[in-house]
């Protein structure tokens, strides 16, 4: 239904436009509906994170509640711990920490460094899994400018990892394995629209799964107010300058290529030569077709290759450090004189000049990701 209403939208602030001999670009309708897409997994969280303060506040601040247009956070989930997962993994039994971090943001870096350093104090911290393979992480250690300007909650996990003599992992899917599906999975989503007896079915069937496989919600997850939270908000910019700064840092080549595209796609949609000439209904359907075929990809790379299949790598990993601190309690003492020093943790990638894992208990193993990570990776380690 909310897909419904901002297409609506769209269409209705389309028909002013058009009054007032202004034609509204292909670009507003494709921004538009990827974004209702976008948000729309909020609207579940947002209802229910309200149900829960209506049931707790009086029946005349509920009333106000139910009557006010906009949502917003009340002082108690402003809070930055509201980005951290905590949770028992089953087959462990070792404590797993979850850090939701919008990347390069100064507020998710403060909440990993403090954490971190909590849980050294305490004398808990095992593994720290940072969102990364071994190829983007050499990329970003060998560029100076990455490395010392650019900040990051993962490199600030790296350091603080190296510091205490922690373990630190490289727990995300090779890029290049992750470039390569999601050419695929383009691919695939493109060969199913063409195909409506079938495909589209087909289709439907893989964004409904990956959508509920990557992003549950519910009692135990992070919801919107984690999302939302003032100080992460706050620090929003930094983290839209820094972000596309790093690949551009990085990657110079392609960076200047989506420039380059993003310029001559601007240069097509300022000119003003459309202004003069009113939008016909036809052009408008054309242009809501092509942004909702643009969002049914977008949908599928983005919740299948980006996000659910990623999940399964460093759901993966995380599991395989926690088989380091599993208590030995359990087993005879004759055994335990036999049982091995050596890093338990199967296909394990660390980063350089870090110590490898070895077994020990009272640990917990801790990684930081990116928030719409979080969901996924702990019902892949909770609930299989």
């Amino acid at each position: 239904p909310d897909h419904v209403c901002s297409v609506h939208f769209v269409y209705c602030k389309s028909n002013e436009y058009t009054n007032n001999q202004m034609r509204p670009s292909p670009l507003s309708f494709c921004v538009a509906i990827q974004a209702s897409f976008l948000l729309s997994p909020c609207l579940p969280f947002s209802t229910q994170h309200v149900g829960k303060v209506q049931q707790q506040m009086p029946p005349s601040a509920s009333t106000l509640i139910r009557s006010s247009s906009s949502f917003r956070p009340t002082a108690s989930t402003s809070s930055l711990n509201s980005q951290i997962l905590d949770f028992i993994e089953p087959t462990t039994g070792v404590p797993v920490k979850l850090i939701g971090a919008m990347h390069y943001n100064p507020a998710s870096i403060k909440l990993a460094t403090d954490t971190i350093n909590e849980l050294q104090a305490e004398g808990k911290l095992g593994s720290i899994i940072i969102e990364s393979c071994s190829t983007r992480w050499n990329a970003t250690l060998e560029n100076e400018m990455v490395k010392n300007a650019l900040q990051s909650e993962m490199r600030a996990a790296h350091d603080l990892g190296l510091k205490y003599n922690r373990p630190v992992v490289l727990g995300d899917q090779c890029i290049n394995i992750t470039v390569s599906q999601l050419k695929n999975g383009a691919k695939e989503a493109l060969t199913d629209l063409v195909q409506p007896i079938g495909g589209w079915g087909r289709l439907a069937e893989s964004i409904g799964t990956a959508r509920r496989e990557s992003v549950p919600i519910g009692d135990g997850y992070l919801g919107i107010d984690s999302f939302l939270d003032e100080k992460l908000l706050g620090a929003a910019p930094v983290s839209f300058v820094k972000y596309p700064l790093s690949y551009m840092v990085k990657s110079p080549v392609a960076a200047v290529i989506v420039l380059g595209l993003l310029v001559l796609s601007g240069g097509e949609v300022s000119n003003a030569s459309w202004l003069d000439e009113p939008a016909s209904t036809s052009d408008m359907l054309v242009s809501l077709l092509v942004s909702f075929l643009e969002t049914v990809v977008f949908a599928r790379v983005f919740l299948k290759e980006l996000l659910a299949e990623r999940n399964e790598v460093l759901a993966v990993n995380i599991l395989e450090q926690c088989k380091n601190y599993q208590s030995q309690s359990n087993k005879n003492g004759w055994m335990n004189l036999f049982k091995s020093n050596s890093d338990k943790a199967n296909g394990a990638i660390y980063a350089r000049e870090s110590v490898v894992g070895k077994p020990e208990e009272g640990k917990t193993v801790v990684a930081v990701l990116g928030l719409a990570h979080c969901n996924g990776i702990k019902k892949i380690m909770t609930e299989r």
